[in-house]
Order: C-alpha cells, then sequence, then structure tokens
C-alpha cells in the first residue's frame, strides 16, 4: 500500500499526539541550528510564554545537562522537553543581548495542537478557514470556526485552506 508507513514503537506516542491534538511539555516549536536548540516559538498561552521564554532564545542547558555543540537526535530533544502534567524542568537559555544565561523553571503542562490556523471573512460573504493538519480535534474546531462565521457574519461561501496540509 503506497499510502501506509512503518512507524517505529519508539516513534508512536509522538505520532498519535499529533493524532490526538495535544501532548503534554514545555509549549515551544524549536528547530536545531548548528547543534543548538533554538526557540521558533513559545506557544500561545503555554508554560514556556508564561515564564518568559521569547522567540530566538536558545537553549543550552536542561536540567543540568548541556544540550548545546551537542550532536542530539531531535527524538531525545523532545523526550527531555516533554513529560507530565505539573513536572518541572530547568532550562539553561541563551538570549541576545545577555552575557549569562538566563535559568526558567517550566512547569508542564497539556499543550493542545491546533489543527485550524485561522478562520476570517475574506469579504461580506465568504469565510476562509486554513487547516494546517488532520487530528482528532480537527472536526470540533473546524465546526467551531464554521458556525462562528455564520453565526456572526452571515457566511454565504467558504474556502477552506488545505496547503501544506500532510493529509490524514
Amino acid at each position: 500500500d503506497p499510502h501506509s508507513n512503518y512507524i517505529p514503537a519508539a516513534d508512536l506516542q509522538q505520532v498519535n499526539e499529533q493524532l490526538e491534538g495535544n501532548f503534554e511539555g514545555v509549549g515551544i516549536e524549536f528547530m536545531v541550528l548548528d547543534d543548538t536548540i533554538l526557540v521558533v516559538t513559545p506557544m500561545s498561552g503555554g508554560p514556556s510564554e508564561a515564564v518568559g521564554i521569547l522567540a530566538g532564545d536558545k537553549i543550552v542547558e536542561i536540567e543540568d545537562t548541556i544540550v548545546a555543540g551537542v550532536e542530539m537526535a531531535t527524538r531525545d530533544i523532545v523526550k527531555r522537553l516533554r513529560g507530565v502534567k505539573g513536572s518541572a524542568v530547568r532550562l539553561g537559555i541563551k538570549r541576545v543581548g545577555e552575557d549569562e544565561l538566563i535559568d526558567f523553571t517550566v512547569t508542564r503542562d497539556k499543550i493542545p495542537v491546533h489543527s485550524v490556523d485561522v478562520a476570517y471573512m475574506l469579504d461580506a460573504e465568504t469565510g476562509y478557514i486554513k487547516i494546517n493538519r488532520f487530528s482528532a480535534s480537527t472536526y470540533k474546531e473546524f465546526m467551531e470556526h464554521l458556525e462562528e462565521l455564520v453565526e456572526k457574519h452571515a457566511m454565504q461561501d467558504l474556502v477552506i485552506d488545505l496547503r501544506q496540509n500532510p493529509g490524514g
């Protein structure tokens, strides 16, 4: 079957979290740039944003382990950042303009993974909904936004944007 993929047991939890629409962790989007974890953005309303972590911050330490300049798989980084809701993790952050590392203690929480990026009116009659992925919460999110567009804005036509959506 060309539409099926084998998912190793070690990756199953991460795949299921994306499908279920939430996970427990610190609430950041990150990328690894030159063996340093770069915060792309703290998730809105998440625990990292609440303690003051900013886009552009570099994670140098997780707990007492130096993670900058060390070859580390994304899977291993995720394991260190995610954890049980209510558990705390200390992050040593390098921020532009600061000479010393800034320590943050982040209490992990449930992080929703939203399927609908935006929903708004393009003109007086046409609504627009952007769906970035399909998960267990997609239908509910979509219907909530659809109902709001119909009830508050008397939407007659709808554009559903599935660009860059990996399917599901």
